[in-house]
């Protein structure tokens, strides 16, 4: 019998739990012996019995053992005398011990075997389920991150490659914004075209916002400021160009710190950066 139908016929199982004779004993403890496979299994079958053995075991009740040595005591044969008709010596005479075997008592012992085997296979299989299961979680998670990193990263190269098509072309017309002078060292670029009335945004550098307050983009148009869109808070991390709102015509670009959510019109006392569209 080769390994494999060895280790499929559960003699190993059978051996944890007492069910073999010392024959059968000896020959698995042979085979264990010139094999490492099946040393390796029998290990984890006793083992895996222990637990299950040690998983339900229960204290019995201190009364259990008086009433187990009552009955014992009741039960045991007395011994009898008889009185012999030639004489008047006594002879003692006790019941011939006879040994019970009922097929019951083989039938309720193979039971109890059959059942610690199979609460040992229910327990390996439940420990292996497990296991499997939490392995199957840990590569869900895993490539959920994977295609998670892999979705970002292409939308990251596609916001590249637009903005070097935008500033390849040059119907885009780059306008520096430099800070004021209470604010020198703000700046930023906007690339806006005439044309398709398109702004674009890039290389942002202003203060953190405070609480409550927007950075807000202005087009002077004749000295009129025209709202251009709100820069996002995060403006600074984003990869790429931020799109703006479409301006048709302007001779400036000015940023300022206006309330979360913008104004109507500029708050000039917040003037961060303003530049000059070349002619």
């Amino acid at each position: 019998m080769s390994n494999e139908e060895y280790l499929a016929s559960g003699v190993l199982e059978l051996y944890a739990a007492g069910g073999l004779t010392q024959t059968e004993r000896m020959e698995v403890e042979q085979r264990a012996a010139a094999s490492p496979e099946i040393r390796a299994a029998l290990d984890e079958a006793c083992a895996a019995m222990e637990s299950y053995a040690a998983l339900h075991a229960v204290t019995p009740r201190p009364s259990l053992k008086n009433r187990i040595l009552s009955q014992i005591e009741s039960e045991t044969p007395t011994e009898q005398t008889f009185t012999s008709e030639k004489g008047n010596n006594v002879v003692p005479f006790s019941a011939p011990h006879t040994e019970e075997a009922s097929p019951y008592k083989w039938m309720f012992a193979a039971s109890i075997v059959l059942f610690l085997i199979s609460g040992m296979l229910s327990y390996n299989f439940y420990t292996k389920w497990q296991q499997a299961e939490e392995r199957l979680a840990a590569v869900s998670a895993s490539e959920q991150l994977m295609a998670q990193n892999v979705q970002n990263t292409s939308l990251r190269t596609q916001q590249l490659q637009e903005a070097i098509s935008i500033l390849r072309d040059p119907s885009y017309q780059p306008v520096t914004l430099e800070g004021v002078a209470a604010h020198p060292g703000a700046n930023m670029i906007v690339y806006w075209n005439s044309q398709k009335q398109e702004v674009y945004i890039d290389e942002i550098k202003l203060p953190v916002a405070p609480a409550g307050m927007q950075y807000q983009l202005w087009a002077l148009d004749d000295g009129n400021p025209v709202d251009a869109g709100m820069i996002p808070l995060e403006a600074e991390k984003t990869a790429g160009l931020l799109k703006m709102k479409p301006i048709k015509s302007a001779q400036a670009f000015a940023v300022t710190l206006e309330p979360a959510g913008g104004s109507v019109n500029p708050t000039l006392e917040q003037l961060m950066v303003m530049g000059k569209v070349k002619a």
